[in-house]
Parts: C-alpha cells; sequence; structure tokens
C-alpha cells in the first residue's frame, strides 16, 4: 500500500482532519498517525496496525501499490466532459430584466443596448432550442439532463410562458425517454407570484434569487429600473412562499466591498423573518467583462473575500440556515468544458460560461432551425481544457476538488483556457472541510490504536460538477 497523493492534512489543534480530495471522505487523526499518512514511507506503512490499515483504505486515505491515482482522475475528467453523466441546458430566454445593477456582465442602461438590445428568443429560436436539446440528448445517453432558465430575467412577460413551456415539454419527453430530469431557475425574484411558486415546486426546483445584503443595502443596488423601488420586501415575501414547498431556494449573496460589512444585518434579517429554511450562498462578484469593468473598485481581491467567507459560514450555521458547502469531488472545475453543456441565447449564439455570454468572440456555435450546432473553433479549444496538460495543476493535491480552476479567470488572466484558474478551492477548501464538520453532529466510527487514531467522519463520495466554479 502507499499514501494517496491527494490527502489534505488540516491541522485542527490537538488533532488534524484529513481531506482525500479524489475520494471526497473526511477523517479525523491523531496528528502522529497524519504524518504516517501524508510523508510516511510504504515500509512505515505496513507497520501500522491491521484495523488502522483497512480503515485508511475504506476512505482512499492510501491505496494499492499499482493504482495510478493521475491515471484514473484521466478517465473520471474524460467521462464527465463527454456529457454522458449530465447534459445541461442553459436557456437564455431574454436579456431583458426589469433591473439595472450595477455589477451586470450582461450590461444595462445604454451599454445593454448596444451588447444585445434586451432581446428575446424567437418563436422560431424557441422551437429550435427545444429540437437541439433532444437531439443533442439522444446523442450523448445521459442518465440526467438539467435544464436552466436563464436571462435577462426569465419571470418577465413573455419569458415566462416560454420557459413554462419548455419545462414541460422537455420534462415529459426526458421522462419518456428513461432520463432524469432537474429544473434550475436564476431569477431577480421579484415576479414569483405563488402561481410560479407552485409550478416550480412540482418540478422540484433549485431556485436562486441574489440578495445583495440588509434591505437598505439590497435596495440600493437591486431596484426595478423603471419606478426605483427596492426589491428587498418583494423578495422576502418571494422566499417565504418557498417554505414547506419541493423548491430548494439559494439566495446569491454577493460580496463587495459596500455589502459585505452588512452581512450579519442580513441574516438577522432573514432569521427574524422565519426564512432560516433558505440556503445563503456567498459569492464572488467579478469585473471581468467590459459591460460590467465599471464597478471593479467595489470588488473584493481575493486574499480579503476568502478571509471573510468562512466566518460568514459560521455565522449562518449559527443562525440555523442550511449550508451548501460539503466539498466535492470534481471531475471538471465547472459546466463549461462539458461537451454535454450549453448556453442558448437569443441570438442563436451558443456559449459555454455564464460569465461569457454576449461576447460574441467567445461563442463556440449557432443552432439552426433543424436543431443541429454548428461549431466554432472556439468549441474545440474550450473543450482542449485538461487540468492533467497545465503543468502547474497536473501533480497539484487540489486537483480533483478544483479541476484547474475557472475556465474565465484563466482566459481573463492569461488570455487562453489552457492555464490555471486558481480562486475557490486554492483559498477555501481548507476552510470548507473545517466549517463542514463544525455543521455535523454525528458519531464517526473510531479506529484506536495507541496513539494512533482514525475516525471515519464521511466516506466516499459521488462526483459531481458545479454550475460556476465562482458559486463558492
Amino acid at each position: 500500500m502507499k499514501n494517496s497523493k491527494f490527502n489534505l492534512l488540516i491541522r485542527n489543534g490537538e488533532s488534524s482532519l484529513l481531506y482525500n480530495t479524489f475520494t471526497g471522505s473526511i477523517s479525523r487523526v491523531s496528528n502522529d498517525l497524519g504524518s504516517f499518512v501524508t510523508v510516511a514511507e510504504r515500509e512505515r506503512l505496513g507497520s501500522l496496525p491491521t484495523k488502522l490499515l483497512s480503515g485508511l483504505e475504506k476512505q482512499g486515505i492510501i491505496v494499492p501499490n499499482d493504482f495510478d491515482e493521475l491515471e484514473e482522475y484521466k478517465k473520471l475528467h474524460e467521462l464527465w466532459k463527454a456529457g454522458k453523466e449530465k447534459v445541461e441546458f442553459n436557456v437564455l430566454l431574454t436579456y431583458d430584466c426589469n433591473f439595472e445593477c450595477p455589477y451586470c456582465y450582461q450590461g444595462r442602461g445604454e451599454k445593454g443596448q448596444q451588447i444585445h438590445g434586451y432581446r428575446y428568443m424567437s418563436e422560431e429560436l424557441f422551437e429550435a432550442t427545444k429540437k437541439f436539446i433532444k437531439k443533442t440528448t439522444l446523442e450523448r445517453q445521459p442518465k440526467t439532463l438539467e435544464l436552466v432558465l436563464y436571462g435577462g430575467e426569465p419571470f418577465l412577460p413573455g419569458a415566462r410562458e416560454m420557459g413554462v413551456n419548455l419545462t414541460e415539454d422537455v420534462s415529459k419527453w426526458a421522462q419518456s425517454n428513461g432520463i432524469s430530469f432537474k429544473l434550475h431557475v436564476l431569477s431577480n425574484g421579484s415576479l414569483i407570484d405563488q402561481s410560479a411558486v407552485e409550478w416550480m415546486s412540482s418540478f422540484k426546483t433549485r431556485l436562486q434569487i441574489p440578495v445583495d445584503g440588509d434591505p437598505e443595502m439590497h435596495n440600493k443596488y437591486r431596484y426595478d429600473k423603471i419606478t426605483k423601488k427596492g426589491s428587498f420586501e418583494d423578495i422576502t415575501k418571494v422566499l417565504a412562499m418557498t417554505y414547506g414547498t419541493q423548491i430548494e431556494p439559494h439566495i446569491r449573496i454577493s460580496l463587495t466591498d459596500e455589502t459585505y460589512p452588512t452581512m450579519e444585518n442580513l441574516l438577522d434579517e432573514l432569521q427574524k423573518r422565519g426564512l432560516d429554511h433558505v440556503y445563503p450562498d456567498f459569492c464572488y462578484i467579478t469585473a471581468f467583462t467590459e459591460a460590467c469593468s465599471s464597478f471593479e473598485n467595489h470588488t473584493l481581491p481575493d486574499l480579503k473575500l476568502f478571509k471573510i467567507i468562512p466566518e460568514l459560514w459560521r455565522k449562518a450555521h449559527k443562525r440555523g440556515f442550511p449550508l451548501d458547502i460539503r466539498p466535492r469531488v470534481q471531475p471538471l472545475p465547472c459546466s463549461s468544458i462539458a461537451d454535454g453543456s450549453y448556453i442558448v441565447d437569443p441570438f442563436w449564439e451558443v456559449y459555454k460560461c455564464w460569465e461569457l455570454v454576449g461576447l460574441k468572440e467567445h461563442s463556440v456555435g449557432k443552432i439552426d432551425n433543424d436543431g443541429n450546432l454548428n461549431k466554432t473553433s472556439i468549441y474545440g479549444d474550450v473543450l482542449k481544457r485538461n487540468p492533467l496538460e497545465i503543468p502547474a495543476c497536473r501533480n497539484h493535491l487540489l486537483l480533483p476538488s478544483c479541476g484547474g480552476g475557472c475556465v474565465c479567470k484563466a482566459q481573463w488572466n492569461s488570455r487562453t483556457y489552457q492555464a490555471p484558474g486558481c480562486g475557490t478551492e486554492k483559498y477555501l477548501l481548507n476552510d470548507k472541510v473545517k466549517v463542514y464538520v463544525e455543521t455535523l453532529n454525528s458519531k464517526p466510527e473510531t479506529v484506536e490504536e495507541g496513539s494512533l487514531k482514525l475516525q471515519l467522519i464521511e466516506g466516499k463520495q459521488e462526483p459531481q460538477m458545479s454550475h460556476c466554479y465562482v458559486l463558492v
């Protein structure tokens, strides 16, 4: 047996937490056992008691001598990139929105008019998109089809009807073909009513609504562009409607120099309103695109951002909010480099990354009336991205957790998709493991031999893939 090359040891007082980035297992080990499983030679491992060796093997902390972890990661990476596990269709029903948020990467005001003219999908494109979804899914034969309704604002009149029609048509088709169907909706929340909540509940929807700080701060950022009325009250009413439904409500909380000082006030306000069933997702705000470049002076540098987030997780947990921070085994950094993941916009253009939508130099193709995708050279360039071929990533112990990092960040920093996009996992993984373990209320299996102690907190995990790397 030999040590896994993906053992991340996190010192935590008199013991250490041990996270294996390839299996996703979490263990607690005495510090002297920690030294065995991070630096010990094979001969020393062989001196460990049989029960400990068995527990370590169960967690993937030690592996057979002939087990090539990089080769196994390569197979996992290629499987998920091929779109055989899941296909994901993000449908940008309209570029129009009733808000004009200052950090909008799609463009607002005159800039939005120049970039996309607040365009809606035409009837012809809408029907072609249905064909594209079904044709592509049949080609890939995945286990799961995920549909993401997206904008602009997908609950604007016209867009809402298209979203309902598309969801019901595709979900029935998927069911008839033995494919699991999932629905994810991104909305500003201001136009959602009781009937929309009941409809989303019937699909067990993952609903994401941005909330940018306490009421005063949120209303400064997120307001109706015509009436100038802030949206905090409307959004919290919608979140209240989701209580007891099949909807999984998430709030995307943007951290900027102005919003983060109001976070405790926000959590207290949500708790006071009985909204502690909602998942608070504390997230980046970037200024990667020209459309939002004027907001750059409000974005937080990585080191400051990643110092803030773990404490916010703790404050949210203390108040009883659920957290979605369990570290993942990620075959890909996000869905952007999966061959079975697409974003279709109202101009018939197809993109891979949410943050690159509308930037035609990053379009990976266009669909035609028959639902075929006519690819550009960018498609192959994005899909070529493989962290095993990026020298800085290939032998990094965080590789299975980060998959090479954010594709958009790589492009903006290095002007190529074939570069590291370090961020979230590099700075946050240690704290993710720590805080996640703090949220657990379980009695793990314990193996103890003298001063050597192993607690099996959670075992091997199934790989998952996030929508966006910056949604931490």
